[in-house]
C-alpha cells in the first residue's frame, strides 16, 4: 500500500476470456450475456472506477490502458465488432480440436507474462474469467508485486479466489455493469437539448447577468459562489469531469459524476459551499459541455452527445418498424450511422435537397442551415447528424457543390448515395451485408415505410 499513497494512476490491463464470461452470464439470463458482449465500452468504464477507494485509498484512478479480447470467431463472429469499435485487440480462438477446445487459455496467458516484463510497468492484471486454469498465472502476478483482479461468474474454485488479489464480486459486476444498464442498450447517443434549453454551465456571476432575457429558465443562484475549494482541487475536478465525458461514448449520468468528485476529494455535505451538485457543476464552469435534467440528471458533450429525452421517438421508431429498429441499432452502434426513424431520414433528405438548390453549397453553411431548420419545425436532429448525412451524400458520390439549379442532387441521388455509404460503412465495421439487410437499407433510407413492419 505505501507505494500507492502519492500514486495518482494504476495502470492496468484487462484480458478477457470471451467464451467463458459469455457462456456463464448465458446460463443465468441471456440478455445479461448479449448487454455483455454488445456493450463493452460500458462495463470497461465501469471496472475504471470499481473499489479504487477500497484497494488504494484517495485520490487514484484506473487507467486500463491494454485490452485484449480472445473469442471464438467460428461460434462468436458477430460480437467481434463490439470490441474491435470499444479499443480491444481482439485474439480470435478457433476450435482446434474435435471437442471445441481453442487456445484463447495459453494465449492469454502468454500476453499476461508479456505485460509483466513491458516497459509500461503495469499495476494490475485484470482477468474476466472464471477458468481455474489460470490459478498458476495469478501466483506468477503476485510474485512479481502486481496487483490481480478476477472476474468469474458462477461457481468458482476456492484456489482460484485465493490466488487473485482482488476478486470483483459477481453480484455487483451484474447489477451495476450490466443490469442497470440493460434498459439503455438502445440508448447508445442521445439527442442535444432544444435550443431553449441548449445552455452551456456557465459561472453563475454571468447567468445571473443574463437570467432576466432567458425566459423560462429559473436560477438558484442570483451571486457568485465562493466554493471552499483550493484553485488546485477545483481543476483537478473539473479536468478529472471533463476526461470522463470526453471518454465516454453517451451522455453521462449525474450518479457517476459524484463518483468521479468522491475519488478525486472528500466531499462534504454542502457540496464545498454550492448547496447542490447541480450547483456546483456550474460554479465549476464546465463550459461547453450541457446539464440535462432527464431522469436523475446528464452531462454531455453537445458536440458528440444525444439528448436523453429521445427515449420517445426511439420507442415510436421500435414499436411501428421492430425489425428496421434492430438493424437500424447494430448499425448505429458499430458504424456511428445515425440512429433515426426512416420518417426523420425522408425529412432531412428533402431539407438538403432544397437547401442545395436554392442556396450556395457550403459544409458548414448547410450544416447550419439544416440545424435551424429543424430547430424551428421542431424535428429533434443535431448538428452532428446533419453534418455526417451530408458528408456520406458526398462520399456516397453526389457532387453537392455543384447541385445549384442543376439536376445533380436529386433526393433520389441523396438517398441512393446515402445508403451506399452506409453499407460501406457497415462493411468495414465487419457486419454481413446480404440481400436481407441490403432490402432493410432500403426501407431505412430510400422509402418510408406505411405501416408498422411485422414481427
Amino acid at each position: 500500500m505505501p507505494r500507492f499513497q502519492n500514486f495518482e494512476e494504476v495502470f492496468s490491463a484487462l484480458y478477457v476470456d470471451f467464451d467463458n464470461i459469455y457462456t456463464r452470464l448465458s446460463e443465468q439470463d441471456l440478455a445479461l450475456a448479449r448487454t455483455f458482449a454488445t456493450n463493452p465500452q460500458r462495463w470497461v468504464r465501469w471496472l475504471e472506477g470499481h473499489a479504487l477507494r477500497m484497494m488504494y485509498g484517495d485520490g487514484v484512478r484506473r487507467r486500463i490502458l491494454k485490452r485484449c479480447c480472445y473469442l471464438n470467431p467460428i461460434r462468436y463472429h458477430e460480437f467481434r465488432p463490439y470490441f474491435i469499435r470499444s479499443a480491444f485487440q481482439v485474439v480470435d480462438c478457433p476450435p482446434l480440436t474435435n471437442y471445441g477446445k481453442t487456445s484463447a487459455d495459453i494465449h492469454l496467458v502468454m500476453d499476461c507474462m508479456d505485460a509483466l516484463a513491458h516497459v509500461t510497468r503495469f499495476d494490475e492484471i485484470i482477468i474476466l474469467s472464471g477458468d481455474a486454469d489460470f490459478t498458476p498465472l495469478l501466483l506468477r502476478i503476485q510474485e512479481y508485486a502486481r496487483r490481480s483482479l478476477v472476474l468469474s461468474v458462477g461457481y468458482t474454485s476456492p484456489a482460484y479466489a485465493a490466488a487473485c488479489s482482488w476478486r470483483i464480486r459477481e453480484d455487483w459486476f451484474l447489477s451495476q455493469a450490466l443490469e442497470d444498464q440493460r434498459d439503455e442498450v438502445e440508448r447508445e447517443e442521445r439527442d442535444t437539448p432544444k435550443a431553449e434549453e441548449r445552455q452551456p454551465y456557465r459561472n453563475t456571476t454571468r447567468d445571473s447577468e443574463t437570467h432576466s432575457q432567458t425566459p423560462g429558465r429559473v436560477e438558484r443562484q442570483t451571486r457568485p459562489l465562493n466554493l471552499s475549494l483550493s484553485p488546485h482541487n477545483r481543476t483537478r475536478l473539473v479536468e478529472a469531469i471533463r476526461q470522463m465525458i470526453a471518454e465516454s461514448g453517451v451522455p453521462v449520468p449525474l450518479p457517476s459524476v459524484v463518483q468521479i468528485l468522491q475519488r478525486e476529494q472528500e466531499i462534504p455535505p454542502d457540496w464545498f459551499g454550492a448547496g447542490t451538485l447541480r450547483d456546483l457543476l456550474k460554479a465549476l464552469d464546465l463550459q461547453p459541455l450541457l446539464f440535462v435534467p432527464a431522469g436523475s440528471g446528464f452531462i454531455l458533450d453537445p458536440e458528440r452527445h444525444e439528448r436523453p429525452d429521445m427515449d420517445k421517438l426511439r420507442d415510436e421508431f421500435r414499436q411501428r418498424h421492430p425489425l428496421l429498429y434492430d438493424f437500424a441499432l447494430k448499425a448505429h452502434r458499430l458504424a456511428d450511422i445515425p440512429l433515426l426513424s426512416p420518417e426523420q431520414y425522408a425529412t432531412l433528405f428533402a431539407m438538403l435537397a432544397e437547401d442545395v438548390h436554392n442556396n450556395k453549397f457550403s459544409r458548414t453553411g448547410t450544416v447550419r442551415s439544416l440545424e435551424d431548420r429543424c430547430e424551428d419545425e421542431g424535428l429533434p436532429v443535431n448538428a452532428a447528424q446533419i453534418a455526417f448525412i451530408v458528408e456520406a451524400v458526398i462520399r456516397g458520390g453526389v457532387n453537392l457543390a455543384g447541385t445549384e439549379g442543376n439536376a445533380d442532387g436529386s433526393l433520389e441521388q441523396m438517398r441512393t448515395a446515402f445508403a451506399a455509404n452506409a453499407v460501406e460503412l457497415c462493411r468495414l465495421a465487419q457486419l454481413n451485408i446480404g440481400d436481407k439487410e441490403r432490402d432493410l437499407f432500403e426501407r431505412w433510407f430510400k422509402s418510408v415505410p406505411t405501416k408498422a413492419d411485422s414481427v
